[in-house]
């Protein structure tokens, strides 16, 4: 039977941010964020199966509030995005936006932490040889003087874990391998009591039919997923085609075999073509977008 892996957003949101998860998330915050709290406050709202496939709700990071006035955002992601700065720049202004109530000064913003765990590689920080970065506000010429503490991201890359031989935070790097492989931790990658608690919790999960299952959807959601946005077909919209193309070529050239890459163009139509039938797109607006004969997509129906 085929593991289930933290770097699944349900499996995380499960370990992480489940009722008893609380010194499990506060241990991993302190090691990601460099920051200790006393007060841990999960946002433990139910995940419904609804949830599972809709690509664009938020429920499945982890939300906290540590000691009241500091909130956090957790995101597992595996889907490659080329505009994945913009997206937690985003992200944290409407988070810090929620916090300035009408009527009350600005004084009152509570300072927001995201924690993105990104399972690739970020194009723009292929420069950067940690695996670990933390973002604030500085001055060009006084980069110890921090402009405001209410902006901090953290970004965690998980492929570049495998290059790191050595590191000062050796305790976030057992946590990611724990994320990335988990059935690989071993000696002393265990010693940690938090991540052995988290590997009970993912186990719990493994052995239980329902979890299972509930986790299989968002593994197949995500795939659907990585195959649209390859494809450039973004929610009816070629908002994605750029993607899509970037990618082909990296992987066209890695692979350099012309018949390989038909193959796979034609298979991530396939996918497509039964995306597009589920959300009731007409066969002739199909044709158009993917090229194929009228025929040919019959034949996949």
């Amino acid at each position: 039977m085929k593991k289930l892996k933290p770097t699944n957003d349900y499996v995380f949101k499960k370990i992480f941010g489940s009722i008893d998860s609380e010194d499990i998330t506060r241990e991993f915050i302190k090691c990601a964020t460099g920051l200790e709290f006393e007060d841990i406050n999960l946002d433990t709202t139910p995940i419904l199966e609804k949830d599972l496939i809709d690509k664009k709700t938020g429920i499945l990071d982890v939300k906290i509030v540590a000691d009241k006035i500091n909130n956090i955002d957790i995101e597992m992601q595996v889907v490659k995005s080329e505009h994945i700065a913009e997206r937690i720049l985003f992200y944290w202004s409407k988070m810090y936006n929620k916090t300035i109530r009408k009527g009350y000064g600005y004084e009152r913003g509570q300072k927001k932490i995201c924690v993105l765990i990104a399972d690739f590689k970020l194009s723009n920080l292929t420069e950067v040889d940690k695996f670990c970065t933390r973002w604030k506000i500085m001055e060009e010429n006084y980069t110890k003087l921090n402009f405001t503490d209410k902006l901090y991201i953290v970004i965690i890359e998980l492929e570049k874990i495998k290059d790191i031989k050595e590191t000062k935070n050796k305790e976030l790097l057992n946590w990611c391998k724990f994320i990335k492989n988990p059935e690989e931790m071993e000696g002393e990658e265990m010693k940690n009591k938090y991540i052995r608690k988290a590997k009970e919790k993912l186990d719990e999960i493994n052995q239980n039919e329902e979890e299972r299952r509930l986790a299989e959807i968002r593994e197949r959601t995500i795939r659907d997923e990585m195959a649209i946005r390859d494809s450039g077909y973004i929610d009816g919209k070629n908002d994605g085609i750029e993607i899509g193309k970037k990618e082909g070529i990296k992987e066209g050239e890695k692979k350099g075999k012309i018949e390989g890459k038909k193959e796979g163009i034609l298979e991530t139509k396939k996918e497509i073509i039964k995306q597009m039938l589920k959300y009731n797109m007409s066969i002739e607006n199909i044709v158009k977008i993917t090229n194929l004969s009228k025929s040919e997509i019959e034949k996949i129906m």
